[in-house]
């Protein structure tokens, strides 16, 4: 009993035990992460902070969890001959939260306003693409043009990134301030934000416009829902196991395992597409300006020994810049960089780096030093930290917050650095690789490879403006061939979402991309 009264007082005896009393059931979700900076959906590149803007905001269009695309803020939709142009039917019976009707000028609103660079969009400004404008044609009616063929336009419209905003909010409000309480039309609204704490939302009850895959219309069955942050993953666990919350992510893989095979928890398994978790190698600076370098390190891991090691078979290796349920996934990936320590030492050797007694190599004198910050999975980094040691390769894995790796990216004071991206769509290989994403002075991007190369650029974008599903795969296959040839993103495993929650709960439903889970179905068992 001592026990359980300490481990109670260590996880803040959390509040809102989820209850039922007809349609008013509460739930306490628990998330990994403390520092959210904010909930625009314009803004944000965090899929931690996508987990509230997903039940708060809708989009034009509307993606089930397997990336099916159904109509959403949108009835119908147009496409014109030349594919540039995309006309939007949208719905007349949507209001915002603070009661500005939904219409065209709010979609007109939010679009113009991801591509303008004052507000700093970090994620919607390369999944809008090659926007150009957007035309009221009708209170109701909308139309959307790219200055190029967008064949990821679709797509790219269900994308919580472009969830529509109210544009009374972010004039009332202005940019900065809309982040801290976001204004959408979803099915919850944001009430409010305790930093490093919480997010607390409740039900809209004027909602009437789920997109037509959901399993009914009207409000939700829940009444109050609390986005609890605890980076603590055995944290997490006990308070889940101790009924303080309900809901918990990332649950480790044993945990997973000993949750389900008893009558209190469910869990979920969400296998994620887009980038898989890996890391991108600085190539501008350090050992990894050097090719072979980084080919040599790839091969010195043993990734499937790796992944069965941390997720006991929940996570499977990756092998490829995304992942294989990613669309247009080329099958070459998977015959690069095999475990292989011989053929790491005939490439460190043919670039200089010799042996050295402390089984660290060693070139003009100086160690082959990696410096890795690791902002997320730091047993992954361990383990990759001591994989590579069998080659002769020093890396000092460092575990940091946010604010410290946007400090080390601006500085360029990095030599390798994680990255993962939930999208269904192979046109996120821009976000990463495109040269226009390397970062610069007050512009946070994500190519932190900081590799550029004309021909690769091309290729993003042909295959983005390309006619068939034949052409882009294709070019999608070419664009990863070269990233592989080239050596500059480590593929370590396929990203999962393991989640449990307790068993008088049903409904949850993951998001498109099987990352972020929707509480809108949510109801009692019994």
């Amino acid at each position: 009993m001592r026990k359980l009264l300490l481990l109670t007082a260590a996880v803040g005896l959390f509040a809102g035990t989820a209850l039922a009393q007809g349609n008013d059931i509460e739930i306490v979700f628990a998330e990994d992460r403390v520092d959210h900076a904010t909930f625009d959906p314009r803004v944000t590149q965090s899929r931690h902070e996508e987990q509230v803007i997903t039940q708060v905001f809708d989009q034009l269009l509307a993606a089930d969890e397997n990336g099916t695309i159904h109509p959403g803020l949108a009835t119908e939709w147009q496409v014109s001959e030349d594919g540039l142009s995309f006309t939007f039917q949208l719905r007349d019976d949507v209001t915002f939260h603070d009661g500005t009707p939904f219409n065209a000028e709010a979609v007109k609103f939010t679009f113009d306003s991801i591509v303008d660079p004052d507000l700093g969009s970090q994620g919607a400004v390369d999944i809008i693409g090659p926007y150009a404008s957007t035309e009221v044609l009708g209170e109701h009616e909308v139309r959307v043009t790219f200055s190029r063929p967008y064949g990821a336009a679709l797509g790219a419209f269900a994308e919580s990134e472009l969830s529509i905003v109210s544009p009374t909010a972010v004039e009332s409000l202005g940019n900065d301030g809309f982040a801290q309480a976001p204004v959408g039309t979803g099915p919850f609204k944001f009430i409010e934000w305790e930093k490093g704490k919480q997010v607390v939302l409740e039900r809209n009850d004027d909602y009437n416009w789920a997109p037509g895959y959901m399993n009914h219309q009207g409000p939700s069955n829940v009444s109050r829902a609390v986005v609890r942050f605890i980076p603590d993953a055995s944290t997490r666990v006990a308070a889940l196991e101790a009924g303080e919350v309900q809901v918990s992510e990332l649950v480790p893989a044993l945990d997973m395992r000993r949750l389900s095979s008893g009558d209190e928890f469910d869990t979920i398994v969400g296998n994620a597409a887009g980038l898989p978790f890996g890391a991108l190698f600085n190539t501008s600076k350090g050992p990894f300006a050097d090719k072979a370098v980084r080919q040599a390190f790839m091969h010195a891991i043993d990734r499937p020994r790796l992944a069965e090691n941390l997720f006991f078979g929940f996570a499977d290796p990756a092998f490829g810049p995304i992942s294989s349920s990613t669309p247009s996934y080329w099958a070459g990936n998977d015959a690069y960089y095999g475990f292989d320590l011989d053929k790491a030492g005939e490439l460190l050797e043919s670039s200089g780096w010799k042996l050295g007694d402390d089984g660290v190599r060693y070139k003009d004198g100086e160690p082959l030093s990696i410096y890795f910050p690791s902002l997320l999975e730091p047993d992954t980094a361990v383990a990759v930290q001591a994989d590579v040691k069998r080659a002769g390769f020093d890396v000092r894995v460092e575990n940091v917050l946010k604010a410290r790796q946007d400090e080390l990216i601006f500085a360029n004071d990095y030599d390798m650095l994680v990255i993962r991206w939930v999208s269904n769509d192979p046109g996120v290989l821009s976000i990463p690789f495109h040269s226009r994403n390397i970062v610069e002075p007050g512009k946070f991007k994500f190519n932190w490879a900081r590799y550029a190369d004309d021909g690769l650029d091309k290729l993003l974008e042909d295959a983005e403006s390309a006619a068939t599903p034949d052409d882009r795969d294709k070019l999608y296959g070419a664009i990863q061939k070269q990233v592989m040839d080239e050596g500059i993103f480590l593929p370590i495993h396929n990203q999962v979402q393991t989640i449990a929650h307790s068993s008088d709960l049903t409904g949850f439903r993951l998001a498109a991309g099987q990352w972020q889970l929707r509480f809108y179905e949510v109801t009692r068992t019994n």
